[in-house]
């Protein structure tokens, strides 16, 4: 080494340097565009005719550059700094894209630019009503991956417009809007309503870095896929306008893992669901969620409400949730059966949302239900929630079906707080409410109202339960003084266990 340091530094030491120096910095990927063709696994968009102007439809010209990278064996697209425009791209396996800083694709407007699709999409009605219709679109594909500091932006443009017709979902909560003197308005995504990337049937999936902006319908679809990374990701919708603009939804997918992402979106942040596809549903399990910040029109992290499939074995941990119409849920309608999930070191802050949107500003909801008269019914188990600090404007809800139970639910070491709502069209009863469940734990749980902010016509207890058998209470505390009752209500409620402090002139017991 101190031979090499004392070297006279001749001319043709220098040449060799500045050649290495110069190879060194022209193999590097922000120096591709001004290569002369692709480097080795390397395959610029520009060369293939793409425009990097966002007035030129480019569509041609990036499937050329994917085709040819498959062609070929792999690699990577790149896509230097400009404004790029594509309508629907057909993915390739082991063919992944490199997004430089300040390179943005866009999704063209022009519906003609994307598959047929057949019908009057809707969101909620996935299995009569598939959409098929995406930026980056992939079928039986693997090994593909999504990087850079760029960005893939959908351009999406939503009217509002008076409502066209009364979500079933919540017949309730719009006919009490209507009867608060609510408009009966809301915003309407206009065509092509279309998916940012949406990929199915695959295996070996990477996302990292990327921003995707104001999809027209889920911003980041992975559908029957194993084996997928989605690390560092940044999605961003209209919080007012975005309806059905999701941030991640992961459907029927197993080994997945989520972290470090920074979403806010008009409609759920990260959503794991089991929807049908032509004919065919698959289970979600093996599924991480960590270290997210989230912002919420709808629900921040969630299961369903598309429930086909089983899951089991999620956790959602260490994230923040702010400005959000609901915390954590799990909502059942298809038949599924959900278990083994934990909900972990979460802080959550709810806020209530305009009436057409999912959610009360509560912080915990998990629901079984049936879609149809005619749909299977599904089983909820084995959920844990510990360690969260949750502010809602809401009632937290645990409630079975009759007949089935929702079964072995544990808060341990959480904190529910309501405070007043901020709409006129009030919902709030109570803080938590258990309602046909069995062996239900709460354990260091603090129910709290904010009184500082005044209470509701409508609150009538912090603790809610009916129909429940085997509830066990240890250390719970009651903050503030209560609404309209007693701060714990007892109805039908059999199997009790106490433990620590328990005032029983607090308590109602409609037995």
């Amino acid at each position: 080494m101190q031979h090499a340091m004392n070297m006279p530094v001749t001319m043709a030491w220098f040449r060799r340097t500045g050649i290495f120096l110069m190879l060194m910095f022209t193999l590097a990927p922000g120096a591709l565009a001004q290569l002369p063709g692709p480097a080795p696994g390397w395959y610029n968009v520009l060369h293939y005719g793409a425009k990097a102007h966002k007035d030129s439809n480019s569509t041609a010209a990036i499937q050329r550059a994917i085709d040819d990278c498959h062609r070929q064996g792999g690699g990577t697209l790149y896509f230097p700094a400009g404004e790029y425009m594509s309508g629907q791209l057909y993915l390739k396996s082991n063919v992944s894209f490199f997004f430089e800083t300040n390179a943005t694709l866009y999704a063209s407007r022009n519906p003609n630019d994307y598959k047929h699709r057949s019908g009057v999409y809707q969101a909620d009605n996935q299995a009569a009503l598939p959409n098929e219709q995406a930026l980056f679109y992939g079928d039986s594909v693997c090994n593909i991956g999504f990087f850079g500091k760029g960005r893939l932006h959908g351009q999406a443009v939503r009217k509002w417009e008076p409502l066209r017709e009364v979500d079933g979902f919540i017949a309730a909560e719009t006919e009490n809007a209507r009867q608060a003197g609510i408009p009966m308005e809301r915003y309407y995504a206009t065509e092509p309503k279309i998916r940012l990337v949406y990929i199915n049937n695959a295996s070996e999936l990477t996302f990292r870095d990327i921003t995707l902006e104001e999809s027209p319908d889920w911003s980041l679809h992975l559908g029957n896929t194993s084996n997928a990374v989605i690390d560092g990701v940044t999605i961003l919708t209209s919080l007012e306008a975005g309806v059905n603009a999701d941030g991640i939804d992961i459907d029927g997918c197993r080994n997945v893992r989520i972290a470090n992402c920074y979403i806010a979106t008009g409609d759920d942040a990260i959503c794991l669901k089991s929807t049908v596809r032509k004919g065919v549903y698959h289970p979600c399990e093996n599924i991480v969620v960590n270290n997210c910040t989230l912002v919420s029109t709808s629900t921040a992290l969630k299961i369903g409400t598309e429930s086909h499939g089983d899951f089991r074995n999620i956790i959602f941990s260490n994230c923040t949730v702010s400005n959000t119409n609901r915390g954590i849920s799990i909502v059942v309608r298809d038949g599924a059966l959900v278990e083994d999930v934990y909900f972990t070191n979460l802080i959550i802050n709810c806020s209530r949302k305009h009436f057409n949107w999912w959610g009360d500003a509560d912080p915990i909801r998990f629901i079984l239900l049936k879609r149809n008269p005619d749909s299977r019914l599904g089983t909820i188990r084995n959920i844990y929630v510990r360690d969260v600090v949750a502010r809602g404007q809401g009632t937290s809800l645990i409630r079975g079906f009759e007949g089935r139970p929702l079964e072995n639910i544990v808060l341990e070491n959480v904190r529910l707080e309501l405070a007043s709502e901020s709409l006129p069209d009030k919902r709030a009863t109570d803080i938590l409410r258990l309602e046909n469940a069995k062996d239900i734990t709460l354990r260091n749980v603090v129910l709290a109202w904010d009184t500082a902010r005044g209470r509701e016509a409508k609150w009538a207890s912090a603790l809610n339960s009916r129909l429940v058998n085997g509830l066990r209470v240890e250390g719970l505390q009651l903050k503030g003084s209560g609404g309209k009752g007693k701060l714990i209500r007892l109805e039908k409620t059999t199997g009790l266990y106490t433990s620590g402090e328990w005032n029983e002139g607090q308590v109602e017991n409609a037995q």
